[in-house]
């Protein structure tokens, strides 16, 4: 058994306070080492693999500004879970866009110098974590924990990418930052394309080639699925607001019409 041991305090709090959620350093208490032989599904890298975790907690505020409150057990399950359901199928996601990166890309029709603009991006790994205690109160909260994100490592700011309820990159992006942001965007085409134009990805923010709080943007068939911020309406938008770019050109995308 590996326990967790998370400091909800204020002063260990990482970063500023979101929207919805807080961030807090996470101590890996891991069992020793035993002779039990490893099963092929235990040599996947691993959430606890991890040099450093995060995690990361939901909330409310009755008022914009006001203190924070936690949500009934019930309610804050149901909201951690679609934060977890989305880092889930954004994983999947970004896999089906690189893999249509790597296939075209040994075609040899894509010209060189965007080939070497591709970055190597992808989702940070996570998990649900759920108390033993749930009788004690300074211990009942859900948590999603994630590999904790180094700015330091990557000699990088966190960025905002893409927007939630945008196909276009974010405003005031420096030249590096703002290929990448197109070439999510290029993303988010692939992902549109490839489902059938049931679903993309959006929200992109990260550091260096790890990226986290991703949503998923779909209609209004699955608005229930992935919690609050799947904006439908900037889905039902995606054709006419998303500009093709010269990875979508390169790549062989056709346009939306």
């Amino acid at each position: 058994i590996t326990t967790l041991a998370i400091d909800t305090s204020p002063k260990a709090m990482i970063g500023s306070v979101g929207s919805f959620k807080s961030c807090h350093p996470v101590l890996v208490r891991s069992p020793s080492t035993t002779s039990t032989p490893m099963s092929t599904a235990s040599l996947r890298p691993s959430i606890l693999s991890a040099e450093h975790l995060v995690a990361k907690c939901v909330f409310f505020r009755k008022e914009p500004g006001k203190g924070r409150h936690q949500f009934s057990t019930e309610d804050e399950l149901a909201k951690t879970l679609d934060e977890a359901n989305c880092l889930y199928w954004g994983a999947a996601l970004m896999g089906m866009a690189y893999t249509f990166v790597d296939q075209m890309l040994k075609t040899g029709k894509v010209r060189k110098d965007v080939e070497k603009l591709v970055p190597h991006l992808r989702l940070v790994r996570a998990a649900l974590v759920i108390p033993v205690d749930i009788d004690d109160s300074d211990s009942r909260a859900n948590y999603l924990i994630e590999e904790r994100i180094s700015m330091i490592l990557y000699s990088s700011t966190f960025v905002k990418y893409v927007n939630n309820n945008s196909a276009v990159p974010a405003h005031i992006l420096d030249s590096k930052e703002a290929e990448i942001g197109l070439f999510l965007c290029f993303v988010q085409h692939i992902q549109y394309h490839l489902s059938n134009e049931m679903v993309y990805l959006s929200d992109f923010q990260g550091s260096g080639d790890l990226l986290t709080d991703c949503q998923v943007i779909t209609g209004l068939d699955f608005v229930n699925n992935f919690g609050n911020g799947n904006c439908t309406a900037a889905f039902k938008n995606f054709r006419s607001e998303h500009q093709c770019n010269q990875f979508c050109c390169a790549f062989g995308l056709q346009a939306l019409e």
